[in-house]
């Protein structure tokens, strides 16, 4: 369906408006049609479960100074399922995950994996890399927890195994107030969720579980706003809040000076130049203003995962070497790292990476160097106006980037549209435009799946070895 993309990105062949509008029209009718069979399925009594369970959602959580430390797994099953279908979907999930060593994301992060408190007897548990590991146990109707539940958790957690739960979740129906005390004085974190309804939200911080529960940690979930999460943070017991988990960080916030950081706008000035082919004396003179913003691009650009052949020490040889389009690919990590100690920041280069890389794979599995490029810049560029402040497309003019790159970024339209969708897609676990996406774009979902994870290890790596170190162990 989108063989012409290479002709077009080059100038050879224009794709005309009408067929953008096809594919667009594609688009949305497959998500139709797999939203009416997911409410279609949901009326109908639990079959067979399937050989794979398709996309392992993955979404970041991050500390109090908003770095990413962990990262949060379930698969969305879709279903009220009785107590072995379940165990049996816990089983086929955590099968899942290491078949598709799920758990390289955890080099350099940890991991909440979602599974009900009726498999705790499943084998599977010990075989997940127990350091980085805590099990987020959910509730299971058709089976009260019990003293023996109590006594099986007591026997994991010497065998090294760590458990959180979502106490508001934990009512009369699966446990009795008076094992209330043993269960949750057992967990190492309590989850709070922010997208349940407000009187269930209130309800542990007004009991004051975090004072009645000194041992445990907090971890708010699904926190949708910056308001949300200035009710963490100021609620009783705040100081145990340690893990943040929700969009709230992906929210355009208004600076009240209206102003770009200093070094934010040397970098976008010095990409300007690139873009305006400005002789490469007049670049490196820029970088000679702040020697720091060249010590960090020359430390992301001599990073191992790029395979360069030999180090580059100067702007003027990484223009050769590289060329001004790889250049202004690496420049744009800049933006996020010009402040200091701004973990948010890192937070947003973290998820701009994976996009750019996974959208680079997708666009480089078709085989053509330029489209891989722009596509890289629009996942990269795509969380600009947060970081910044700004909206689009404000943010972007003065950059002159390629009309695809804009389309997408800005309009949210034109040929690399779709592929900036399944990223974001990607990231939220969304099934069913998961499956729509690919098909539109001719991917199988398990080749997306696999990409995916490679450009969550692949940004860790350039993090990590950029010297870009988030505090891990302290979870």
């Amino acid at each position: 369906m989108l063989k012409n993309l290479i002709g077009g990105l080059a100038g050879r062949l224009k794709k005309s408006e009408d067929a953008e509008a096809d594919e667009t029209a594609a688009v949305e009718r497959e998500l139709e049609a797999m939203e009416n069979g997911r409410r279609d399925s949901a009326e109908e009594p639990v079959g067979e479960l399937p050989p794979t369970l398709g996309f392992v959602t993955h979404q970041p959580v991050l500390d109090r100074q908003h770095r990413v430390v962990a990262y949060q797994f379930f698969v969305k099953s879709g279903q009220k399922q009785g107590t072995a279908k379940r165990q049996e979907f816990d089983r086929l999930m955590l099968n899942t995950m290491l078949n598709m060593e799920v758990f390289r994301l955890l080099a350099y992060r940890r991991a909440f994996v979602h599974v009900s408190i009726s498999s705790l007897d499943e084998p599977m548990l010990q075989q997940m890399p127990l350091k980085s590991v805590i099990f987020v146990l959910e509730p299971d109707q058709n089976e009260p927890i019990t003293s023996q539940t109590i006594q099986k958790l007591d026997d994991l957690k010497v065998k090294g195994l760590r458990f959180a739960i979502e106490p508001a979740a934990f009512d009369g129906s699966v446990l009795v107030e008076r094992l209330q005390p043993e269960l949750f004085n057992r967990v190492d974190f309590m989850l709070l969720d922010f997208a349940a309804p407000s009187t269930r939200v209130l309800a542990p911080i007004l009991d004051q579980l975090p004072r009645r529960y000194p041992n445990a940690r907090w971890m708010a979930c699904n926190v949708g706003t910056a308001e949300d999460l200035d009710v963490c943070l100021r609620a009783p017991g705040s100081n145990r809040f340690a893990l943040f988990h929700g969009p709230f960080l992906s929210m355009v916030r208004t600076l009240e000076s209206g102003k770009v950081d200093t070094n934010q706008t040397r970098v976008l000035h010095i990409m300007r130049l690139l873009r305006a082919n400005a002789d490469p004396k007049e670049i490196e003179g820029q970088f000679k203003l702040d020697s720091v913003l060249l010590f960090k691009l020359l430390r992301f650009i001599n990073s191992p995962v790029n395979g360069l052949s030999r180090k580059v020490q100067t702007i003027e040889e990484t223009l050769m070497l590289l060329g001004r389009d790889t250049l202004f690919k690496w420049l744009s990590m800049l933006l996020f790292t010009a402040k200091k100690e701004d973990g948010s920041a890192l937070a947003l280069l973290e998820k701009s990476l994976i996009r750019a890389r996974f959208l680079e794979r997708l666009g480089s599995y078709r085989g053509n160097r330029v489209e891989a490029e722009h596509l890289f810049l629009t996942g990269m560029f795509s969380l600009l106006d947060v970081l910044l402040h700004l909206p689009f497309p404000d943010v972007l003019d003065a950059l002159e980037l390629p009309p695809t790159v804009r389309d997408a970024v800005i309009d949210n339209k034109g040929i690399f549209s779709p592929y900036l969708a399944l990223a974001v897609a990607c990231e939220q676990g969304d099934d069913a435009r998961i499956g729509a996406l690919c098909k539109v774009l001719n991917f199988e979902v398990d080749q997306a799946n696999r990409y995916y994870l490679d450009s969550v290890v692949w940004a860790q790596e350039v993090l990590r070895e950029s010297e870009v170190h988030n505090d891990v162990e302290s979870v």
